[in-house]
């Protein structure tokens, strides 16, 4: 009898026989992949999640976003979900426009704004200053130095605390605004703070609007990575 005589012969046990191995070995292969997987999710968790997790329970900072970066490249981060990568994606993308934020410069930033909106007022032309190319004006400037105000107006607030509006602060402040005006505009006497405090400059500022709005964008992403179920379950909810 040879061999496919004696398996036909043997049917059933024969077939029995061989289903049995073939779900035993798929059973393995599965057995396997869930422990492979399992290993996995857990270097993700311990690699990539868990110190992402501690970073944002400190204030933002450059140093942090350049730590967040790093980790964001971890090996690990390859057994992200897709909607783990999308979260991880945003909380990057926001936390990169908060980390370069700077109290003092934005103030600077507010304060030159706001000395921009009182020559205009005046009817003023801040930038008056032609710039050509090739013989024909392209656009129009502030005068040359001017940014030197900035850097004036960042020397004052270090100096002084704006959040309580000192006397001094203010009335360095409107010095300065008067010698640059005197330098690069007009001898007119303009009058400054009279429509807002200086209080109400830097807080109700559009570009104090903007900074909060990238603030609010990082807190939402923020609090989406950290509701996600990898991260709850290292917080212990």
């Amino acid at each position: 009898m040879n061999f496919i005589d004696w398996f036909v012969s043997n049917w059933y046990s024969n077939f029995f026989t061989l289903i049995t191995v073939v779900l035993s070995g798929i059973i393995s292969l599965v057995i396997s992949a869930l422990y492979y997987h399992k290993g996995n999710r857990n270097n993700l968790k311990m690699a990539v999640i868990h110190p992402i997790v501690r970073l944002l329970a400190d204030g933002y900072s450059r140093k942090n976003y350049d730590t967040l970066c790093a980790i964001s490249k971890e090996y690990s981060t390859r057994y992200m979900s897709k909607n783990e990568t999308k979260k991880l994606v945003s909380l990057l993308s926001a936390y990169e426009e908060v980390s370069l934020y700077n109290d003092t410069c934005v103030n600077a930033d507010i304060l030159f704004s706001y000395f921009e909106y009182k020559l205009k007022e005046h009817n003023i032309d801040v930038k008056p200053v032609p710039m050509e190319y090739e013989g024909e004006i392209v656009y129009y400037d502030y005068p040359p130095d001017l940014h030197y105000l900035s850097y004036d107006l960042e020397r004052i607030l270090k100096k002084n605390d704006t959040e309580i509006e000192p006397d001094e602060s203010k009335s360095a402040i409107i010095a300065l605004y008067a010698h640059y005006c005197k330098k690069y505009y007009t001898s007119e006497h303009i009058e400054y703070f009279d429509d807002y405090s200086l209080r109400e400059v830097l807080s109700k500022s559009k570009i104090r609007e903007a900074w909060d709005k990238k603030f609010d964008t990082a807190k939402e992403a923020k609090e989406q990575f950290l509701n996600l179920k990898i991260a709850k379950e290292l917080l212990g909810k």
